[in-house]
């Protein structure tokens, strides 16, 4: 299949994100080579089935715009029924970033207003929530990076239950590499990948040679 993205693109666009990267490492105590090694793992697999499922739900929510236009309520049927898929840079679903945003302002890490939403309590049940979160995910970059940084906050709580990544060992950031991607307990290969790429971007070891998997 087609790949979307060289690691060498991949490379050039995860730099011109440096600063945004290094704001969400302030921010969030986040290290910034966690979100590198997000981008990395995730733009270097993405391919042709990920364009054919973003413009699915491109489609099926231009369909519910004009269903509500004609006074219609709810998600509309027909063929296409694909209203949610993992979208932009950081490979993310409208469902698991509006997860991401309400455990945030939860915690008191982040505040909707601050990510330019509404001030209300968003829900992946409600239309008007998925679609908004959805499009700005897949039209805004610095948007989608956010999410990405608040993702893994969630991910580190749910599999750690703490948020602090100075205290987390190798294994702790497998998991929480591997949440990110999954609903798994136990540390996948997408957890293995993301973590040696981490690794790589904080300089830890010297760099192994990554690519992505053949065509």
């Amino acid at each position: 299949m087609f790949r979307l993205y060289s690691p060498r693109r991949t490379e050039k666009i995860i730099r011109a994100l440096d600063p945004e990267i290094h704001f969400l490492q302030d921010r969030y105590r986040l290290p910034a080579a966690c979100v590198q090694a997000i981008l990395y793992q995730e733009m270097t697999h993405m391919d042709a089935l990920d364009l054919l499922a973003d413009g699915a739900v491109r489609l099926f929510w231009l369909k519910y715009r004009a269903c509500k236009r004609l006074g219609k309520q709810g998600f509309p049927g027909g063929l296409s029924k694909k209203r949610d898929s993992s979208t932009g840079y950081a490979q993310i679903f409208g469902a698991v970033g509006i997860r991401a945003v309400e455990f945030a302002v939860e915690k008191g890490i982040e505040s909707r207003e601050a990510l330019g939403l509404p001030g209300r309590a968003l829900r992946a049940d409600t239309p008007e929530d998925l679609q908004l979160i959805w499009r700005r995910l897949r039209k805004d970059p610095v948007f989608n990076l956010r999410l990405c940084a608040l993702n893994l906050l969630f991910c580190a709580q749910q599999m750690t239950g703490r948020t602090d990544f100075s205290s987390f060992g190798e294994n702790e950031m497998r998991l929480i590499f591997t949440r990110y991607n999954a609903n798994a307990s136990a540390v996948t290969a997408y957890g293995r990948e993301t973590y040696a790429h981490f690794l790589r971007y904080s300089g830890q070891r010297a760099a192994p040679s990554f690519s992505a998997p053949s065509i």
